[in-house]
């Protein structure tokens, strides 16, 4: 059998068919041709290597190509590298079922393909929960501005429709409720008395814990995120998690709600969970959403399944990240990397055109004052000095991997400073 070989022609034939991501196809950025990445640097097919300050979008938690990683998941390639999960048993999947459980202190997991497939299933899971109690009415949920929850249709429905890249879909999507994040005591009462209003047609609330991130680098803090979750429980109204951008770590603890010492009723979780290797996610709940589902018929039972679902192969994956979750000693390594950027980027706030410097465990943010042409502009200059970022709306932010070089940081810093000058 002969093999596909890799040909020059590939790259120029794949951009006239490709259709790129968040990308305006007609007028863009040429794409940046990489040979290979490790640890946090990516090398170019020219020569160039470039500092990775995003983390592929927040997902290759360990650095590229961790040895770890590539040998667990070449191990498993060469065992079983996919079979169904509605009547099979494979090791992978029963054993990160049951190690994903246990280290985020949920009780169950249902697997699916990515971050918003795993917020369908959240959705869907919390109707039927309230079907299955005789609430069939309880079918809204309340999301917050500046949410991004996926680009699924459910998904989107939990956006901010008034603005941003959903908002032409408004008149199409489910009418759910997007409301002012609380910032204050008075906040907290006013959204109080509206779930108490709506409680009778609320199916659940969907956060981000701590960390709106692509709506804008939003942060709220712990003691916010608690109060709204006790509104919820007092209210008996479903409260879900989406812990996709700030999971495994991303914000100094496990997760954002370990800050807050909470509990979900749902968490859904995907990007780091595999190390950035393959994709997959997961959408975890406690025992009395799952005990709502049992019943003599299939009726009650929760139908759906993705083809992939459960893949060995990225379980695999999802398992030697947890390996490295368990064992690196990240939660000191975050907080280190949030002194040194809180540190480096405030020096930026006097700069002309900054609005405001936040940081948030490893998550860096300066707002500035821009416009499209001014945020690729700033691509085009980054990669220049050797770093990879992708500023969006009006933010310039790193969310960097975990065990990143503090030298490969400062020069994130470094060339943030250097630029905004």
């Amino acid at each position: 059998m002969t093999t596909s070989r890799l040909t020059p022609n590939d790259l120029r034939l794949g951009a006239q068919r490709l259709w790129l991501p968040y990308t305006q196809m007609q007028n863009h950025l040429p794409q940046l041709e990489i040979k290979t990445a490790k640890g946090s640097k990516i090398f170019l097919k020219d020569g160039r290597i470039l500092i990775d300050g995003i983390s592929s979008w927040w997902s290759v938690a360990h650095g590229y190509n961790h040895p770890h990683l590539v040998s667990e998941i070449t191990r498993q390639a060469k065992i079983l590298s996919h079979v169904m999960l509605a009547g099979f048993a494979n090791d992978q999947t029963y054993k990160l079922a049951h190690r994903l459980c246990k280290f985020s202190e949920m009780d169950h997991v249902f697997f699916s393909d990515s971050g918003s497939t795993a917020v369908e299933v959240a959705m869907k899971m919390a109707w039927q929960f309230h079907i299955n109690s005789g609430e069939s009415q309880k079918i809204k949920f309340i999301s917050f501005k500046n949410s991004y929850h996926g680009d699924t249709t459910g998904a989107m429905s939990l956006a901010d429709l008034t603005s941003g890249m959903h908002k032409k879909f408004q008149k199409i999507l489910l009418k759910n409720f997007s409301l002012d994040l609380p910032k204050n005591k008075n906040d907290l009462n006013k959204f109080e008395e509206f779930v108490k209003k709506n409680k009778k047609i609320l199916a659940g609330i969907f956060i981000e814990p701590l960390a709106q991130c692509a709506g804008g680098m939003q942060f709220h803090s712990a003691e916010i995120l608690k109060e709204i979750f006790n509104i919820a429980k007092k209210h008996k109204i479903l409260f879900i998690a989406d812990e996709c951008a700030v999971g495994f770590f991303r914000t100094g603890k496990k997760f954002a709600i370990n800050h807050a010492k909470i509990k979900p009723d749902i968490l859904i979780l995907g990007k780091a969970l595999t190390g950035g290797m393959m994709t997959l996610a997961a959408t975890l709940t406690s025992k009395e959403i799952f005990k709502k589902f049992l019943g003599n018929s299939l009726e009650s039972a929760l139908m759906h399944g993705p083809t992939f679902m459960g893949n060995p192969l990225a379980c695999a994956a999802a398992n030697a990240s947890l390996d490295l979750f368990e064992t690196e000693n990240y939660a000191e390594k975050v907080l280190s990397d949030e002194s040194f950027l809180k540190k480096e980027l405030e020096k930026c706030r006097k700069k002309k055109n900054v609005r405001d410097v936040r940081v948030l465990g490893a998550i860096g943010v300066i707002e500035i004052d821009a416009d499209r042409n001014k945020i690729l502009a700033l691509r085009k200059k980054f990669i220049e000095t050797g770093i990879f970022l992708r500023p969006f709306e009006n933010c310039i932010y790193t969310m960097p991997a975990l065990n990143i070089k503090k030298t490969e940081l400062q020069k994130i810093t470094n060339s943030i400073s250097e630029i905004l000058s």
